[in-house]
C-alpha cells in the first residue's frame, strides 16, 4: 500500500474568501470600476465596522478610492482578523 503525503493546511474558508474579495478589488481599481470596488469594500467592510467609512469613501469619493482601498485590504489581510493564524 503506497503512503499517503499529509495534506499542507489549507487556509480557512473565510480566508480565502478575503483573498477572493481583495483579488474583485484590487480589479476594479485597475478598470476604474468604481461601481464594484465600493461593494466589494461594504463586503469587506461587514467584517470590521471600523472599516465602513473606509467603504463610504471607495462608493463615493473617486478621487480617494484606491487609497481607501489599500487601507482596507491591509486592515482585513487574513494575518490581520486571525492573529492566532
Amino acid at each position: 500500500m503506497a503512503m499517503r503525503r499529509p495534506r499542507a493546511s489549507s487556509p480557512p474558508e473565510s480566508d480565502l474568501a478575503v483573498g477572493k474579495l481583495c483579488v474583485g478589488g484590487d480589479w476594479a481599481c485597475a478598470n476604474g470600476d468604481l461601481d464594484s470596488l465600493g461593494h466589494i469594500a461594504g463586503l469587506l467592510a461587514a467584517k470590521d465596522p471600523r472599516l465602513v467609512p473606509l467603504a463610504e469613501i471607495c462608493r463615493r469619493e473617486p478621487e480617494r478610492a484606491v487609497a481607501a482601498w489599500n487601507q482596507i485590504k491591509e486592515a482585513v489581510r487574513p494575518s490581520k482578523l486571525n492573529p492566532a493564524s
